[in-house]
């Protein structure tokens, strides 16, 4: 029985192997109809069976042609009297931009509309050709698509059912968005209802609505990917933002910030390009507080925080207008600075003590220019406390300087009026000393350039200042107008120069180097000023000591290397320098209001001799730099402001920055020293093909004191077609919060992820995440 088993395989192996039997030759299809109206293609080796008088069958190489439309398939049915056609078996839908290909297809030849079974597909915008597309958000060519069932519903559109999408066109695509409801439009876009983000075939994120743009343009109307993070003040948090590519030169976005713990955020801006003078961008942002309690830090005591809102607005404009005027606007305004020094994860706006805004307009002509502005500043020291100054309008117009016919005398004028805003706030109590004034300074000024080692540089001035009110004997602003004028006659004299050349053939950082010592003197002399206890005090221009001499000396050395650049071309670029400087009053108090050094205001010992300045800088190659600027007291014998900062780069896979301060302060009414010590730091390293992954690390420290300010860790990753970003920061309030404000939490840790597909940015909220000032497409 074995034996028969094994015989029987055999000849059946046998017959298998034997060649089929000939088959008649299929001749050319002729059909009824003319093919002409079906579109079919009679060259191809297929079978054709008429089913009914409408109704026609047709098997093997089947091909439709509609226009710029092919359907191929294994069997087709086509009924004439509907228009329709079914196809099943290896079905492909082509056209010049995308591909479909399904189990089964019903299709309309009249309305060319139908619906895949079974199917997937894909497309390509522009001029595609093939390669891959941008990393981390920049548009890809192509996309790929598949549904259990795909309607095409018009020209270019179709409606996945129980599919995804992705624009990461790859053998396996590192994304998709699977959703219940696709809708594409191609070269348009792609609007999923309930879709999950999957990164390698695992859900990430769950998306209610997307609409995600894949035209082929750079920028495209459509949802940016959200923000999902955490943070002990604020709990729970998510970002949604909309962009709007309004056309090729302006945009807009709109946002939202649900805030778990606190509230939520609303807020949008706008940014345009006119030209290569006229741009400006402006955001505005609101935030809704819920009322709390809060306990205090060491759990014993509570307080309560009534629901609030509070917005700000950043903006920055520059528009050209006719008649050779420009327009300029700017705004960092704030309403709560409770909720700016709380909210704020960008450490700068977090630790700001102002908000302004200004604006105006302002041309030349020829030698002439002139102009309109208006702004107000205000410094807060605490929620309720703050000065405001400012000018309210202010006119100014000028003469450029003009030489005099052949003499060697420059001559320029300069003049201004407007209101000067100057108020306190305390509460509810305003006090203004707001006027208006008006100056006048024509100068005239002599050169001297004849010895190449030595140059003398003097100018004549007449200052002439009016203002609207004065001060009476009890120290209060009467509206009784008041005159100031001086002359200003100054001399700065450089030299005698001594410069002295190393030559270096054989170096390859730079064939010459180059010392020079240039020690100076400016002397200035200030006329008398009677009413000075009369003027009203504004601004520094208000401050000018009458019957004052003053004296400043200083030393600069300047190295020069010449440097090979690209091409082969060498350049003499500074590397070194420093400079040494100190002034001389002859009346002590002058020195007092001298800004040009940071140090001299609220000295407790008033000099004739200011402090001695020293400054620093290095940039020995492109890839490094850095300063130093120190303020030696000559009175009190100590350093009163020390200060450093230097960036470095290696190529282009790390960078860093970092910066130290110490600053002193002084007060004769507080009679003790007070100061503030700090150090910051920022380094960033891309590594990776194309840098594609990487981190930074930021931190500012309060040496002072002890502690963090802030620490903030920042990783990625960006692929061809995907990215995703990850922060974590802790913001220490100790270091910014006022005297009298609690703050809900001393430290709050923050968590923010961001993820970015092909094709669709990300964007920073008003709130600084991934620390950003305002928001990015």
């Amino acid at each position: 029985m074995w034996l028969a088993a094994f015989g029987w395989c055999g000849t059946s192996l046998a017959f298998a192997q034997q060649p089929p039997p000939p088959q008649p030759p299929v001749s050319p299809l002729v059909l009824p109809l003319p093919p002409a109206v079906l579109g079919l293609d009679t060259s191809r080796q297929l079978h054709l069976e008429r089913v009914d008088t409408n109704h026609w069958k047709l098997v093997g190489e089947v091909e439709v042609e509609r226009a710029d439309m092919k359907i191929f398939a294994d069997e087709m049915e086509i009924f004439t009297d509907r228009d329709l056609l079914t196809a099943k078996g290896n079905v492909t839908l082509t056209t010049p931009t995308h591909t479909i290909s399904a189990d089964t297809l019903e299709f309309n030849m009249k309305t060319e509309l139908g619906v895949f079974h079974h199917a997937s597909g894909s497309a390509k915008f522009g001029n595609d050709t093939g390669t891959a597309g941008n990393e981390f958000g920049a548009q890809e060519p192509s996309v790929l698509f598949y549904g259990e069932m795909i309607e095409k519903i018009g020209e270019r559109k179709y409606r996945l059912t129980k599919g995804a999408f992705t624009s990461c066109v790859q053998p396996k695509p590192r994304w998709e968005l699977v959703a219940g409801t696709v809708v594409l439009n191609l070269d348009h876009y792609a609007f999923l209802r309930n879709s999950i983000l999957k990164v390698k075939g695992v859900p990430i994120l769950y998306l209610p609505a997307v609409y995600y743009p894949i035209n082929k343009e750079d920028r495209a109307t459509g949802f940016l990917m959200p923000i999902y993070g955490t943070s002990t003040l604020r709990g729970q948090t998510l970002s949604n933002a909309f962009f709007w590519a309004l056309g090729r030169s302006h945009d807009a976005t709109f946002m939202h910030d649900w805030f778990s713990r606190t509230g939520q955020g609303i807020g949008a801006e706008y940014r345009y390009t006119a030209s290569a003078g006229s741009r400006g961008n402006a955001s505005f942002y609101r935030l809704m507080e819920r009322s709390k309690i809060v306990k205090s830090l060491d759990g014993t005591e509570t307080a309560y925080y009534a629901g609030a809102g509070s917005f700000q607005v950043r903006g920055d404009v520059s528009q050209g207008l006719p008649l050779g005027l420009t327009a300029r606007g700017r705004v960092d305004y704030f309403s709560n600075i409770r909720t700016q020094q709380t909210f704020n994860t960008n450490v700068y706006q977090a630790t700001t003590w102002n908000r302004s805004f200004g604006g105006g307009a302002s041309g030349s002509w020829g030698a002439y220019s002139a102009g309109v502005d208006v702004g107000r500043s205000e410094y807060f020291y605490n929620a309720s406390t703050s000065s405001l100054t400012g000018s309210w309008p202010r006119v100014v117009f000028s003469r450029g300087e003009q030489p005099i016919g052949r003499l060697p005398l420059y001559f320029t004028i300069n003049t201004d009026l407007g209101q000067v805003i100057n108020e306190t706030h305390s509460g509810d109590t305003v006090k203004e000393y707001n006027l208006w004034r008006g100056n006048v300074s024509p100068t005239l000024r002599f050169p001297f350039t004849k010895w190449p080692f030595l140059t003398i540089n003097s100018s004549l001035a007449w200052r002439y200042s009016w203002f609207s009110e004065q001060y009476d004997a009890a120290g209060q602003l009467a509206s009784v107008p008041i005159a100031r004028s001086y002359f200003d006659m100054s001399a700065r004299i450089t030299g005698p120069v001594f410069n002295r050349i190393w030559d270096r053939p054989n170096s390859r950082y730079a064939e010459k180097i180059k010392h020079s010592v240039e020690p100076w003197v400016y002397l200035q002399r200030i006329t008398a000023i009677e009413n000075f206890k009369l003027l009203p005090k504004s601004d520094s221009s208000d401050y000018v000591i009458g019957q004052t001499t003053r004296v400043t000396y200083g030393l600069n050395n300047r190295f020069y290397a010449k440097m090979p650049q690209e091409g082969g071309k060498t350049q003499s670029t500074q590397i070194i320098s420093v400079a040494i400087r100190q002034t001389y009053y002859t009346d002590a108090s002058a020195g007092t209001y001298d800004y040009d050094y940071s140090t001299l205001y609220g000295r407790a010992k008033v000099s004739k001799f200011s402090p001695v300045l020293l400054t620093v800088s290095v940039a020995p190659t492109k890839a490094i730099e850095g300063s130093f600027r120190a303020e030696y007291d000559v009175s009190q014998y100590q350093w009163r402001s020390l200060g450093a900062s230097g960036t470095a780069k290696v190529g282009e896979w790390l960078s860093t920055s970092g910066g130290w301060n110490l600053r002193r302060y002084s007060y004769v009414t507080v009679g003790s020293q007070l100061s503030n010590h700090y150090l910051n730091s920022d380094t960033s390293v891309r590594l990776g093909q194309k840098r594609r992954f990487g981190g930074v690390v930021s931190f500012n420290y309060d040496l002072q004191n002890g502690f963090f300010m802030q620490k903030r860790f920042t990783g990625f990753y960006n692929a061809q077609c995907c990215g995703v970003a990850a922060e974590f920061q802790t913001f220490n309030f100790a270091g910014v919060y006022y005297p009298g404000y609690r703050p809900p939490v001393l430290v709050d840790r923050r968590f923010n992820i961001s993820i970015t597909l092909a094709g669709l940015g990300t964007f920073s909220n008003f709130l600084g995440f991934f620390g950003i000032g305002q928001g990015y497409r």
